[in-house]
């Protein structure tokens, strides 16, 4: 009783923070008073995770099987086409798995954009590098791109809407061999078609600038 007694008395800024520490409970990627979140984009960077996140633990390296890592829209953070992952069979996603407290749950879906329609969460199954398999929360975009990103014949035919800026690209290439990805997936991020936009306060923040592409 007395519990509830002083979330009565908690004045209405504190609720979205007591709602993420106590709902999110249920959540099949919940461990304790922790979450575990899949990242596939810039959060497999931990200098990026870490700006709105600073509770996350990095588990290692995932695999997220029957998906694709693809872009689409644009965000003006970035200046380009955010990541997504599209369900697509026989595909893989590569990313980082990280363990972080339930009390920057709210954290990150306002890094996704979760309330204004931009990402909706889903409970995953995710592979460790020991094949165990882990519950993972990962984001996906409302709108979802419908024709695979490989399937554009040349890199002149891929739409703006759909390439990523170069800053944010950057950012998916470092956080890969951060985390140890497997080499064939980085070289991949590295062709990914860019829009060349450059991000300077990103690119200084999270020290990309020397970061090689190959596109």
């Amino acid at each position: 009783m007395l519990y509830y007694s002083l979330l009565l008395i908690l004045p209405l800024s504190l609720w979205s923070r007591v709602s993420a520490y106590v709902i999110p409970s249920d959540l099949p990627e919940t461990v304790g008073d922790k979450f575990i979140y899949f990242g596939y984009g810039s959060n497999m960077l931990t200098k990026r995770i870490h700006i709105q996140n600073p509770t996350a633990v990095k588990i290692g390296m995932g695999i997220l099987k029957d998906y694709r890592l693809d872009f689409n829209t644009y965000t003006e953070r970035w200046g380009g086409a955010p990541a997504t992952i599209v369900p697509t069979p026989g595909a893989y996603v590569y990313g980082t798995l990280w363990e972080i407290s339930l009390s920057n749950l709210d954290d990150i879906d306002d890094q996704e954009g979760v309330h204004e329609g931009i990402y909706y969460a889903a409970s995953l199954p995710v592979m460790l590098s020991n094949n165990t398999v882990a519950t993972a929360r990962a984001y996906l975009l409302a709108d979802q791109p419908k024709k695979p990103l490989n399937d554009f014949s040349d890199d002149d035919k891929v739409p703006l809407n759909r390439q990523p800026s170069k800053t944010y690209l950057q950012c998916l290439v470092k956080g890969a061999e951060e985390t140890g990805i497997v080499p064939w997936y980085v070289e991949w991020l590295k062709s990914v078609k860019h829009n060349g936009h450059v991000a300077p306060d990103l690119e200084q923040i999270l020290d990309l600038k020397d970061v090689q592409l190959n596109s």
